[in-house]
């Protein structure tokens, strides 16, 4: 049975549907209705997901991939397209810290200090790069 009984009894309605939903994100399934879980995965994905709280905006959308984290999209005007970051490139390292995960993005942007510039090394197209945030 859902977590979230009242999503699941407003989705049936909105839908028409009444089986069990099972979405895929990554390597998150989720069965029925988790609308807890669904928002923390969907964040993940959100464009600010790499932002730090105290830290810099990167203005990424990124996902876990095999030897880094993968950018999706790249908000105009942000310090990601002012740093030259691309749809596909995959961060490797941000400030000499490897980068594994998504989850290992936001912490490292977290410790970045505004008035810095901050080294990231990117694989794009399989080759090696490193770019130059321009931190404010």
């Amino acid at each position: 049975m859902s977590v979230d009984r009242a999503a699941a009894f407003q989705m049936m309605r909105r839908s028409g549907q009444q089986g069990v939903p099972v979405i895929v994100a990554g390597d998150d399934v989720i069965v029925g209705f988790d609308r807890p879980r669904l928002e923390r995965i969907a964040a993940r994905y959100a464009p600010e997901a790499s932002t730090g709280a105290a830290g810099i905006k990167l203005g990424l959308a990124v996902r876990n991939a095999t030897g880094g984290v993968e950018v999706g999209a790249v908000r105009p005007g942000s310090l990601g397209e002012r740093a030259g970051v691309r749809p596909g490139d995959v961060l490797e390292s941000l400030a000499g810290q490897l980068v594994r995960s998504v989850a290992d993005l936001e912490r490292l942007t977290r410790n970045v200090a505004a008035g810095q510039g901050v080294d990231l090394s990117v694989r794009r197209g399989g080759q090696p790069l490193r770019l130059l945030v321009p931190v404010p």
